[in-house]
């Protein structure tokens, strides 16, 4: 496979991409599933997923730092052997690829609903995943670094849509706290931390130049990328209230549309669409990324090149298949998703510690 079309990636670039992807499907949509578990302590369902999120990404760390050369799926073929390990790499290749088909889904949903609604959702689609296909065409080091490019606009956009927020907070709408006891935050969290699938990440491990910085910059961005979690639910909560961000397809969208400061300042939901976006779309182009190396490893092929657009094309096609409409994924997200994503997220990465580490002391 010729994985040496530039493949290495800073430890500062590996720091914004696992922001990116952090933040990616969940600062538009997480917001209203954490309002309907959790009510008006949202926030707080918030925190405990973003810790659940760090512990784990701790424990991919580590899992990498077992096998520094290696990607989540040769961890697979080495822990398990080639027809269980192989197998099991298979599976996290289709669920790499299927991740990225639904957040083409929601792309589609969202601009279709919200800004365009007489563009064909096929078009839209269509236009992301050639974007995607041609940032995976140019390599790792190049995605990366057009990441870090934009990161600071992103940053600054987040903040000046925060402090335009901070006016219209009411503090009442936080009240009571723990009205429904721990159970509900600890519900949303764990929703939540399913939404984020940070496993992904392992996929780029090998590619990071600096060995050393590959634990640092995965756990610090992923604490940036709650950051900006916990702050954008807080601030659904307290303008919106939590009634009315449960019952919001996109919570955060609707707040930036609420935002007015003396008649100058209105009408910025455009920095919300921006940073959504841009966000979502460096996380599909990491998916799909990952899911071409992993076909590459396991079946050894010397470039995956060829494959971009065709897989890519089918990405629109699976979307369509999987994602009917919002009701159906937001019913999906929260009744089966959790359970079915959590086989990829915990299970498997435990297995494949205990087998690494057990073989390393032996």
């Amino acid at each position: 496979m010729n994985e040496e079309r530039n493949t290495s990636i800073s430890a500062r670039g590996f720091a914004v991409l696992t922001v990116y992807f952090m933040i990616g499907t969940s600062i538009l949509i997480a917001p209203a599933g954490l309002a309907l578990a959790a009510k008006q302590d949202a926030w707080m369902a918030a925190l405990f997923g973003v810790g659940l999120n760090i512990a784990l990404v701790a424990l991919y760390a580590a899992l990498g730092k077992l096998r520094q050369h290696e990607s989540l799926v040769q961890m697979c073929v080495s822990a398990l052997g080639r027809w269980a390990g192989g197998l099991l790499g298979l599976a996290f290749v289709a669920f790499f690829y299927l991740l990225a088909s639904l957040m083409i889904g929601d792309l589609g949903y969202f601009l279709t609903t919200q800004n365009l609604p007489e563009t064909p959702i096929e078009v839209l689609q269509l236009l992301f995943v050639l974007l995607a296909v041609y940032a995976v065409r140019l390599g790792k080091s190049a995605y990366s670094r057009a990441a870090e490019l934009f990161f600071p606009f992103l940053l600054l956009l987040f903040t000046l849509l925060v402090l335009t927020t901070l006016p219209r907070i009411d503090p009442r709408n936080f009240e009571p706290l723990l009205e429904f006891g721990l159970r509900p935050i600890v519900k949303g969290g764990i929703n939540l931390f399913a939404l984020q699938e940070m496993i992904v990440l392992l996929m780029l491990y090998p590619y990071v130049r600096r060995a050393a910085g590959r634990s640092g910059a995965m756990i610090g961005g992923t604490v940036l990328g709650g950051i900006v979690l916990v702050v954008t639910t807080a601030a659904s909560i307290g303008v919106l209230c939590a009634g009315v961000t449960a019952n919001q397809l996109f919570p955060a969208y609707a707040l930036a549309k609420n935002i007015s400061i003396g008649h100058f300042l209105e009408r910025i939901e455009g920095m919300i669409i921006f940073i959504w976006v841009l966000s979502i779309l460096i996380k599909i182009v990491i998916t799909f990324d990952a899911a071409l190396i992993g076909l590459g490893q396991l079946f050894g092929l010397r470039s995956t090149l060829a494959l971009t657009l065709p897989l890519g094309v089918g990405m629109v096609v699976v979307a369509q298949l999987c994602y009917p409409n919002t009701v159906f994924v937001q019913d999906f997200l929260s009744k089966n998703w959790t359970p079915f994503a959590s086989i990829f997220l915990v299970f498997a990465p435990l297995l494949l510690y205990a087998v690494h580490l057990i073989r390393a002391r032996a």
